[in-house]
């Protein structure tokens, strides 16, 4: 749409209006057809080439949303081919799958999709590990939200410790990606503190505290502690800017 960018820069408003009339005019083939060219200012343009660049447009966005569809599809066919409740040594190939495909995920919405305590074993573990490969800093406040929800129940929903323990270590990688990388949208103070009070939270539950009691910091205690450093660190950030 390079030539619709040059007209705007160069010509007024009403200028601008009359184009659009002229874009009108073109789906109606009974009045453009006795029209070859248009000039606005200095600007003559080809109507002929101005259509074959809408078209190219209006292609070019079919085609998007068709690449959209496919990861989406590619990557929800993933949670029926394995058992979340496998040892973990059998989970490591899907797991690969997993982030590889998470990777090639445009759009965050189909992560934010399984978030909830209803969603089945194998939708949640796939969106943990594939939140945890990808670090949407975008999706932080419904990660928090969803632990927040998880903390608050004495069995975690029923999900697996490894796959509670996947989420609260992407909150780990997020935190770092915003106050380490400058990834944005930097957390607000607000979602900073709803934070620290969900993962507290969590390091309260008493199956969290059943996790590892031989080594607390290789089960979930240990990307709790690791996250709230680091919104010590995002904190500290904040407030010195």
């Amino acid at each position: 749409m390079q030539i619709l960018y040059k007209i705007i820069e160069n010509v007024s408003l009403w200028e601008v209006v009359l184009l659009l009339i002229v874009i009108y005019l073109m789906f109606r083939p009974d009045l453009i057809n006795r029209i070859s060219k248009f000039k606005v200012g200095d600007f003559e343009i080809e109507l002929s080439e101005l259509k074959r660049e809408i078209q190219e447009g209006n292609e070019k966005i079919i085609e998007l949303e068709s690449e959209l569809e496919n990861e989406k599809r590619q990557f929800e066919e993933l949670m029926d081919n394995f058992d979340a409740n496998a040892p973990l040594s059998q989970l490591a190939n899907i797991r690969q799958t997993i982030k590889a495909q998470a990777r090639n995920v445009s759009e965050d919405d189909i992560f934010k999709k399984h978030l909830k305590k209803s969603a089945k074993p194998e939708e949640l573990y796939t969106v943990a590990v594939g939140i945890r490969e990808k670090r949407p800093v975008n999706l932080l406040p419904d990660i928090v939200s969803f632990l927040d929800d998880l903390a608050g129940d004495p069995i975690l929903g029923g999900f697996r410790l490894n796959t509670v323990w996947t989420l609260t270590s992407a909150v780990h990688k997020i935190l770092i990606s915003c106050v380490k990388d400058g990834v944005e949208p930097f957390p607000s103070m607000d979602l900073l503190d709803k934070s620290e009070k969900a993962l507290k939270k969590l390091d309260r539950n008493p199956k969290v505290l059943l996790d590892r009691p031989d080594d607390p910091m290789r089960g979930i205690r240990g990307p709790i502690k690791y996250s709230l450093n680091w919104i010590t660190k995002a904190k500290e950030k904040i407030n010195n800017t």
